[in-house]
Formats: structure tokens, C-alpha cells, sequence
């Protein structure tokens, strides 16, 4: 299993330009055309990374190879049926490497764990993110299949006030 780090992508520090420049070389390495692929993706996320908002960033899943394995939203606000903040992660996008190559459900698992647990990192230890309450976004049946195992797993342990999947979310509330 990969170690990951979640890092917040930022057009001022070279880190978005590192990020993009490794999803073109994976792009290319993989013979597709890096416009077609990622293009539409970058556009919608670009703003995010210029504006550098406390409460809101891109971030990428970065491997100890420096490779990133993934990329997604981060906010936190003030939402209906919640007391306090949420940290809502929306927006998770797999690398080339990942999306278009045959991975096993181990290494797809990595990714996905990875993201959990960085985003979970945010939530509790972040100066500007730190939230009681966690959305995830899920973006397949196999996200829900994967995250529901998990939140099986959590709920036996007593770890959360409360973790739940329902429609397309995951959601935590810490104690």
C-alpha cells in the first residue's frame, strides 16, 4: 500500500504547476491527449486555486514518489441541518495513471483510503478547515460499496458520534 499526503494545490507556490505537470507526463506516457482528458476538469478547479480561500482549496493526493494519485475539493461552510461547519470533500478525480490503467482493487482502495484519511487529517488537525462535521461526495456504486464498508468498520469501533452513507455521501460527525 502507497503512503499519501494531501496537499493544497496553489497557483503561488509552484505546487499546481507540479500537479498539472505530473498529470500531463501521465497523460502522455499513457498516449492520451492531455486537453481532451483533464482540460474541462482543470477549467472548473483553476479559480479555486488562484483565489487561495482559507476555507475552500484544491488538493491533490500526492505519493511518496511525488506522483499524485488523485485531486479534490475542499470547503468548509455553513450548511442546513448542521450545527457548526461542514467539511465537505466533492470533486474526487483519480490521476491517469489511475482512471485509465488497469489497477488493482487494493491500489484503487490506496487512493480512496488515502483521500479519507487526509481529508479526515483537515478536519481535526487544520488551523482554517477544522470541522465536527465531514461530507464526502462519492463518485460510483463502488465508492458507496467501498465507504460503506467502512463506515461498518468505524461504527463497530465507536470511533464517531456518527458516520453514515446515504445517496451519494458519506457523512461523519466527530465526537
Amino acid at each position: 500500500m502507497r503512503d499519501f499526503n494531501l496537499i493544497r494545490l496553489l497557483a503561488s507556490d509552484g505546487t499546481w504547476d507540479a500537479f498539472e505537470d505530473d498529470w500531463r507526463r501521465q497523460c502522455a506516457e499513457l498516449g492520451e491527449d492531455f486537453e481532451a482528458y483533464a482540460g474541462s476538469t482543470f477549467a472548473v478547479v483553476s479559480d479555486l486555486v488562484a483565489s487561495e480561500d482559507k476555507r475552500a482549496g484544491v488538493f491533490g493526493l500526492q505519493a511518496e514518489d511525488n506522483t499524485f494519485a488523485a485531486m479534490c475539493q475542499v470547503n468548509k461552510a455553513d450548511l442546513p441541518k448542521f450545527v457548526g461547519p461542514v467539511l465537505r470533500t466533492r470533486f474526487i478525480t483519480l490521476s491517469p495513471e489511475y482512471d485509465l490503467t488497469d489497477k488493482s482493487p487494493l491500489e484503487y482502495g490506496s487512493v480512496l483510503t488515502g483521500v479519507f484519511t487526509e481529508v479526515l487529517g483537515l478536519a481535526y488537525l487544520d488551523p482554517e478547515l477544522a470541522s465536527r462535521h465531514i461530507k464526502f461526495h462519492l463518485r460510483s456504486p463502488q465508492d458507496i460499496a467501498f465507504f460503506t464498508t467502512i463506515e461498518q468498520g468505524f461504527r463497530e469501533r465507536d470511533i464517531f458520534a456518527s458516520i453514515h452513507t446515504r445517496g451519494m455521501w458519506l457523512y461523519i460527525s466527530r465526537k
